[in-house]
């Protein structure tokens, strides 16, 4: 059955998307670089790359107060970015949510073990997201890095409200305001150091929404750790 598996949905490639002869490993290594590592220095509060004069916070990071303290994200969303995301959110490509934790582990993983959260909490989604894709993608990542640093991970803590506009539709203000109220989460907190773990940042309003209602119910530090960062809207 299983060679039967392999031969009917063929791993690929994540970038490309060709058939990997070698499906041991999850990329082909000619076409590692189309995805863009975001290089130090990384602005503390959102994890894009600084230029000089920044010093420890971006300038679009100043404009604004985030409920988070720290965030650490991995690659930009360029074009190959967003195919590879997709395919895994989209279209059930599994595999590259592999690649996307295995990149995580790699190169984020010593910065997480030193910030050392108690636990990692995946950004959840809507009943209705989670029946369409089948699954919940932050999850799927967050159990992945997880396994991989020995960090406890919980999906049973936070959890999202029904009704709300989809998220890529809206403006940064938008956004702002539709995250408002559109999480909820346990009343006795258990945790006080969160890392949230995400696919894509962009004005970082889901993972203030989180902070914020985490913080409500006692957690003292929350923090992020993303694959994706894009373009601030």
């Amino acid at each position: 059955m299983g060679n039967i598996l392999k031969y009917l949905y063929p791993a690929r490639c994540p970038a490309c998307r060709e058939i990997m002869e070698d499906d041991s490993i999850f990329i082909h290594p000619g076409c590692r670089g189309k995805f863009s590592i975001i290089t130090e220095p990384r602005c503390f509060k959102c994890g894009r790359t600084l230029q000089e004069e920044d010093g420890d916070i971006c300038p679009e990071c100043r404009k604004k107060h985030h409920s988070y303290e720290y965030g650490l994200s991995l690659f930009k969303y360029n074009e190959t970015a967003q195919a590879a995301m997709i395919d895994y959110k989209s279209n059930g490509i599994r595999r590259n949510g592999d690649f996307f934790a295995e990149e995580a582990v790699r190169v984020l993983g010593r910065l997480l073990k030193r910030i050392n959260p108690e636990v990692l909490i995946p950004v959840p989604i809507s009943e209705q997201r989670l029946h369409e894709r089948g699954f919940n993608q932050s999850e799927y990542l967050a159990k992945a890095i997880g396994d991989a640093l020995g960090l406890p991970v919980d999906s049973d803590v936070l959890f999202r409200k029904k009704g709300k506009k989809d998220q890529k539709k809206l403006s940064g203000s938008e956004r702002m305001k539709n995250t408002a109220d559109c999480f909820w989460t346990v009343d006795d907190m258990p945790y006080k150091r969160i890392c949230m773990v995400d696919d894509v940042y962009t004005t970082g309003s889901t993972i203030d929404g989180c902070a914020k209602i985490l913080k409500a119910h006692g957690a003292r530090e929350v923090g992020f750790l993303v694959i994706f960062a894009g373009e601030m809207i």
